[in-house]
């Protein structure tokens, strides 16, 4: 009886400690890079949401520019401060300005003024005013503080009632949008054209 016991015991295998300790150091390690990739990935993907955000907010402040452009009565370039002047600035003549009037259709004909405003941190914002009543609204800013407006140039052709050409406008705006520690410079160029006429 002894002696078959014997014989099992030296057929039986197992691990030894030093196998166990140096496979489980290699689990160890590959569950270690699975966590810290999956950390990189989570963390990368905060910031593409957060930077995703600000860009959308930039988006729909030049759609709502551009739709009150297309859908105007008329555009003034200059603004509110050119109303009697020459409302053409045209490309050709490198005659930019940061300004621009339009008499919106959207919802009630009223005029609505865009210009390159400032937060009080210093970044440059797109900004909106309305005239009600006779009356101009303050200014509001239609970009978010995460986003530096550096620049904001409209050129206008064709907007004189003396010509038969249709309003076009140019708009350029380069600046830089922030999240955390990721800056995203942007340079942004749209042409619109009146979808009415006078």
């Amino acid at each position: 009886m002894n002696i078959s016991n014997k014989k099992l015991n030296k057929n039986q295998k197992g691990f030894t400690l030093v196998e166990l300790m140096v496979s489980l150091s290699i689990f160890i390690i590959v569950v270690l890079a699975a966590v810290g990739s999956l950390y990189t990935v989570n963390n990368a993907s905060r910031k593409v949401q957060a930077m995703r955000s600000v860009l959308d907010n930039l988006n729909f402040a030049i759609e709502s520019l551009s739709r009150s452009v297309r859908t105007s009565n008329s555009v003034v370039c200059g603004g509110s401060l050119n109303i009697s002047g020459n409302p053409n600035c045209p490309f050709a003549d490198q005659s930019q300005t940061s300004m621009l009037l339009v008499d919106s259709t959207i919802g009630v004909d009223t005029l609505v003024e865009y210009r390159l405003g400032f937060y009080p941190n210093g970044n440059g914002a797109i900004q909106k005013r309305n005239q009600e009543s006779g009356v101009w609204t303050n200014w509001i800013s239609l970009t978010s503080p995460e986003i530096d407006i550096e620049k904001l140039i409209f050129y206008v052709d064709g907007a004189s009632s003396t010509d038969s050409a249709q309003t076009n406008v140019s708009v350029f705006v380069k600046g830089s949008a922030t999240t955390g520690d990721s800056v995203a410079p942007f340079s942004i160029q749209t042409y619109l054209s009146q979808r009415t006429t006078e």
